[in-house]
């Protein structure tokens, strides 16, 4: 009984750690940041090499009438990992109630190619226009020790 049990915790264990290396699973928002940037990216193209995460810092405030979201991610090459911080400013190392802020997405890089990506800021009404947006395209390309494919 005592090595079929340990078959499947051995096995239950492997899974768990091939789910942890996926590029897409990051609920803690853990992964390294190679790039920052922030909404002087809107209308640019930047070029990232693939498996790196790029963090897109935007300027909120708290006030809970509006709020950042992602509204397109078109293309395969990135993926959005976990969901967005919301970091308020801090005055003295003490957050201050109804200050500006920073909104951060992440988007790693998994495959070579062009991904479109939109953010907008908009009320929690869902049929209003958003405030703000901001548009750009992330170009992943292979890092200089992947051996080119084919």
């Amino acid at each position: 009984m005592f090595p079929l049990r340990a078959l499947i915790l051995g096995s239950a264990a492997l899974m768990l750690a091939g789910c942890a290396t996926s590029p897409a699973t990051d609920f803690w928002n853990l992964a390294p940041i190679v790039r920052n940037t922030d909404a002087s990216i809107d209308g640019r193209s930047e070029t990232v090499k693939r498996g790196d995460t790029l963090a897109v810092h935007l300027e909120t405030d708290l006030k809970p009438t509006y709020r950042w979201e992602l509204t397109r991610l078109a293309g395969a090459s990135v993926v959005q990992i976990g969901l967005p911080d919301y970091q308020p400013e801090a005055a003295a190392g003490v957050p201050r109630g109804g200050a500006e802020a920073h909104a951060t997405f992440r988007f790693r890089m998994v495959q070579p190619g062009t991904s479109s990506i939109e953010l907008a800021y908009r009320s929690w009404d869902a049929n209003s226009a958003p405030a703000k947006t901001v548009r750009f395209e992330i170009a992943a390309t292979l890092s200089a020790v992947e051996p080119l494919p084919g």
